[in-house]
């Protein structure tokens, strides 16, 4: 009868669900509209709408673990992929040879070196061409996923390190180096980002160009061009790195589209010592050697018994570094800046086993200070009741007004006192209720019911 009624109206136009029911099956992809922009490098052979990625209707959560998978198809790609990708690579080329036996990831290297050789085409632009596939092939099934991870490229790349973490390696290799691989892009100068890949695979020089070009061209809109430097072009504290790295320069040609980063300065002034030190009470500066340059006033008071006058205090000898699960080197912490630092001080240089309900925490981050060659720790302490803040020998009035722990211990004791109150009362009320006199009670329950046979 529904559908009687439905045919008297003459409702003229397409049902919007025809599209469904009809002989023609619903597409699988739909085309981004992110990628519309101008092509990635012009050394790149071929049209750049023929390898633009269409991305897949996906109905998978955005979640920590939906990143990290992500991110982890773009660092750690599965030799499969890698294999699919540079063959899809030839075929753009206009290669006759594409069967080349392929049974490790050794051997792409030679592979991409010989057809470098052989079609005269710069073994760069492979590399860039091989990434730009990699993207692709993680954008068709995680494109709505990418889009949320930054804000901009460096943001982007600067969050690879936290979220690797919460993705699920498919072998005990691929956890072990997604454990030790770290990325740090710092964007000091307008217009150059300067990214760090730390103990990368071998194969990863290989396509993470082209993967920091796509990013950026599909992502951001951004025009970049990517420069692998070899020969160690590093400058400062990082020079003297010796963990195997691949170091990238990422020029920017249309600079409106890059966000500025904080660690850019625009001007500089001078800041008194004395409120730096009530600013940030738990800070700690490092020197290249590890040893402390200056701590904030919460630490001065915790430390002052340990400091020997003659000589340099030493980070070894007050902190333990509880995660990341690295060594306590200056090199070593450059390569984990994006991760956050969890420092356990020490109880007047004893062993971090010792009583380990006494010890403080310091949860924070670690900020590279090129001026100066140094490390700074921008930390508070993890405690969250003021039993714990006193029972460290710390008062609230050691954290600063802006730290957050501060409303944190607040809001705790302010609902411990109302708990507590809610407990006074509850037996002064029914203490209350059992001394009314028994003739009262008679006379409202009477009244109760009388009122009832009126309504």
């Amino acid at each position: 009868m529904f559908c009687a009624k439905l045919k008297d109206l003459k409702i003229a136009g397409e049902c919007p669900f025809s599209m469904v029911v009809g002989k023609e099956e619903p597409a699988d992809f739909e085309e981004s509209g992110a990628v519309n922009v101008v092509p990635v490098s012009r050394e790149v052979q071929g049209n750049l709408t023929s390898i633009l990625p269409r991305r897949k209707i996906s109905r998978s959560k955005v979640n920590l673990h939906s990143l990290g998978e992500s991110i982890r198809k773009l660092v750690c790609p599965e030799f499969d992929k890698l294999r699919n990708a540079l063959i899809r690579v030839m075929k753009q080329q206009s290669c006759s040879d594409v069967s080349q036996t392929l049974d490790n990831a050794e051997q792409l290297s030679d592979v991409m070196r010989d057809y470098s050789l052989k079609t005269e085409i710069p073994m760069d632009t492979l590399k860039i061409s091989l990434g730009l596939e990699v993207f692709r092939d993680c954008y068709e099934e995680d494109g709505h996923i990418l889009r949320v991870v930054g804000g901009a490229l460096h943001n982007f790349l600067n969050s690879f390190n936290v979220l690797l973490k919460q993705s699920t390696p498919p072998t005990p290799e691929v956890q072990r180096y997604i454990q030790q691989a770290s990325i740090l892009c710092l964007d000091k100068d307008p217009g150059l980002l300067t990214v760090y890949f730390f103990n990368p695979l071998p194969t990863t020089e290989l396509f993470f160009s082209g993967i920091i070009q796509a990013a950026a061209c599909w992502l951001y809109c951004t025009r970049v061009e990517v420069r692998m430097d070899v020969g160690g072009k590093d400058s400062g504290a990082l020079q003297a790195n010796h963990q195997p790295h691949l170091l990238y320069s990422v020029i920017v040609r249309d600079g409106k589209s890059l966000t500025p980063s904080p660690m850019r300065t625009h001007s500089s002034g001078d800041i008194p010592l004395s409120l730096l030190y009530s600013t940030f009470p738990f800070h700690i500066l490092l020197d290249q050697d590890m040893g402390l340059m200056q701590i904030g006033d919460g630490l001065r008071r915790r430390l002052g018994r340990c400091r020997d006058g003659q000589r340099r205090p030493v980070f070894l000898e007050h902190f333990v570094i509880v995660s990341p699960e690295i060594r306590a080197s200056f090199q070593d912490i450059l390569t984990m800046l994006n991760t956050q630092f969890v420092l356990r001080v020490k109880q007047h240089g004893a062993s971090s086993a010792d009583s380990p309900g006494k010890h403080m925490d310091l949860k924070g981050q670690m900020i590279f200070m090129s001026e100066v060659s140094a490390l700074l720790f921008l930390g508070s302490p993890c405690v969250d009741k003021l039993e714990e803040l006193t029972g460290r020998g710390l008062y609230l009035s050691d954290i600063p007004i802006h730290n957050a722990l501060r409303d944190v211990v607040l809001v705790g004791e302010q609902t411990k006192a109302q708990d507590g109150l809610k407990k006074r009362l509850a037996p002064n009320g029914r203490a209350a209720l059992h001394h009314i006199p028994r003739e009262c009670g008679s006379a409202f329950v009477a009244g109760a019911s009388s009122a009832g046979q009126k309504v």
